[in-house]
């Protein structure tokens, strides 16, 4: 078993060896230690799933709202209705892995999923600000 910090020392596995070292990797995957108490990450887990909540509700009554109110429907507000579906998109995708990983103690996805995170927040986040640019001109 693995144990170190996240930014980048040196670890150890359970043998002694130092992780990375020359040679063949040990079998078995890396684990390292949770970087909080459980506590923490029971508060931090509360903390993400109310703002995923708030995020969802309060993006969805906007997109509801433009969409039944007729007189509603003007560019300025057509700009807002962009930036509520980028921040439910957000609320969605990017708020869903790191609150799991809190329920989890940790994080709990493999490469693809932590890629996907990454991915997904920074592509909804950038089109929200890249609309907001354009349209200022």
């Amino acid at each position: 078993m693995y144990s170190g910090n996240r930014s980048g020392g040196q670890g150890y596995w359970d043998g002694g060896e130092a992780a990375g070292a020359e040679g063949p990797a040990p079998a078995g995957t890396l684990s390292p230690a949770p970087l909080f108490s459980p506590g923490t990450y029971e508060r931090l887990a509360l903390l993400l799933g109310s703002i995923g909540l708030l995020g969802v509700g309060n993006n969805l009554l906007v997109l509801v709202l433009y969409y039944k109110f007729q007189r509603l429907r003007t560019p300025t507000h057509l700009l807002l209705v962009n930036i509520s579906l980028s921040n439910l998109l957000v609320s969605l995708f990017g708020v869903t892995f790191t609150f799991v990983s809190c329920l989890r103690n940790g994080w709990v996805w493999d490469t693809v999923g932590c890629v996907w995170d990454g991915f997904s927040g920074s592509l909804f986040e950038k089109s929200s600000s890249h609309k907001c640019i354009y349209d200022a001109f």
